[in-house]
């Protein structure tokens, strides 16, 4: 029973695992942002442009609504995406767009009017306002291009020419992320946030820089302050990410911390307790496995691969309630596994001399594909070696309709005879 179990655990907890990784890579990533004005009044109208050097093809153009609002959703998160905002009588400003998959991103955009005293000179003056921001869209324009070097030079001198650019700090903050400096990262961080308090960028960014540093009392006090204004998932679904390059490199701690991690951040990242409960039935801990599915079904209940895992976690524990529950939706949703992945494992259970077993799990399989004829041959020779030959005897004339020619007929023929 032990080399069945073990196998059980790698055919439904390797595959759900997979899918549970793809199934977050596809989601979409979503950024709700408005445009305002300097004095944070909304602009109706304003065009957004977004484009990717990853595709010449590809342009998204949307207009703010009344209040200024639009809504971005973006399919390939693996793309680099540029964002232009354009508006009569204001500067057209550009700047990358950073996606991380899972939930809604916030983001608020201000356009400065041509002429205001911010930009007395027009756009061609080097003083001011104006000055300051054609030092940051030069600073976004290198790191569009890969430049950190540059595009932190630009950043901090927008950041000197204007003091309360607020934007400038936290690009310097992003720039420092990637380039691994976590110290200069929060230090940025808290700056921006000095100047403005509401900066969810900068307070994501700050939150990643000391969870990256190990800081955690740091980064717990960071997570709170994101906790308070509603804006943990994105931070939830970049440590996820992380989850899955250190599973993807067959570290499972790293990987079931990260994943810990993601869910105490946003309860309702499923993608996170369905790959925790792959890891835990790996580790040989199915209650565990178990428990993560849990989770998982409470926000999802008919999540496929959440149910496979508990299956397999509710078998494994001996708990054959919760495993026929499981397998009872998985009936409806996913037939198809049925008659494949439970078959393919049923038959081993039968080859293996577990009749008890294999008809547990054949019963489910002819439920779903009651056109599985050696399903129905496996199920009947299972339940007459049980001592249950009523059942067996349907199953085996079943078998015989479906597939009168089977050289295995004339066995099934030899125990209905008998029982007659």
């Amino acid at each position: 029973m032990r080399s069945s179990s073990k196998l059980v655990v790698c055919i439904a907890a390797g595959m759900t695992l997979i899918a549970g990784v793809q199934g977050a890579s596809a989601q979409m990533a979503r950024i709700s942002g408005v445009v305002v004005d300097p004095d944070g009044q909304p602009i109706p109208g304003a065009t957004l442009t977004v484009s990717t050097p990853n595709s010449e093809s590809f342009e998204m153009v949307k207009s703010t609504n009344k209040k200024g609002k639009v809504t971005l959703s973006f399919t390939n998160i693996e793309w680099q995406y540029q964002l232009r905002i354009e508006k009569e009588g204001y500067q057209t400003t550009t700047e990358p767009l950073d996606l991380t998959i899972g939930g809604t991103m916030r983001a608020e955009w201000t356009l400065l009017p041509v002429g205001s005293d911010a930009a007395a000179d027009g756009g061609t003056g080097d003083g001011g306002a104006n000055k300051a921001v054609r030092t940051f869209n030069e600073g976004v324009e290198a790191q569009r291009l890969g430049d950190l070097e540059l595009a932190a030079q630009k950043y901090r001198a927008a950041a000197e020419i204007e003091p309360d650019l607020a934007a400038a700090h936290t690009a310097l903050s992003a720039v420092a992320i990637l380039q691994e400096d976590y110290e200069t990262a929060a230090s940025e961080a808290e700056s921006a946030l000095e100047i403005d308090a509401g900066d969810t960028r900068a307070m994501q960014l700050r939150f990643d820089a000391y969870r990256l540093a190990g800081d955690n009392a740091k980064a717990s006090e960071a997570a709170k302050a994101l906790r308070e204004v509603g804006d943990l998932n994105q931070a939830a679904g970049r440590i996820f990410n992380e989850g899955v390059d250190a599973f993807q490199a067959g570290d499972l701690a790293a990987a079931a911390s990260k994943f810990r991690q993601a869910v105490e951040l946003d309860p309702e990242i499923v993608p996170a307790y369905v790959a925790l409960a792959q890891i835990y039935l790996t580790q040989g801990v199915p209650a565990e496995a178990g428990a993560m599915a849990d989770s998982a079904l409470e926000r999802e209940p008919d999540n496929v691969n959440a149910l496979k895992l508990r299956f397999d976690a509710a078998r494994l524990s001996g708990d054959q309630e919760n495993a026929a529950l499981m397998l009872d939706r998985l009936v409806e949703l996913d037939p198809e596994w049925m008659g494949t992945v439970l078959f393919d494992h049923a038959g081993k259970l039968f080859n293996a001399n577990q009749p008890a077993a294999a008809a547990f799990e054949l019963e489910y399989v002819v439920k779903a594909k009651p056109e599985l004829a050696r399903a129905h041959f496996m199920l009947g020779m299972a339940l007459f070696n049980t001592g249950r030959a009523e059942e067996g005897t349907v199953h085996l004339q079943k078998f015989i309709e479906l597939s009168p020619n089977d050289p295995d007929v004339e066995i099934a023929n030899g125990l209905l005879s008998y029982k007659q």
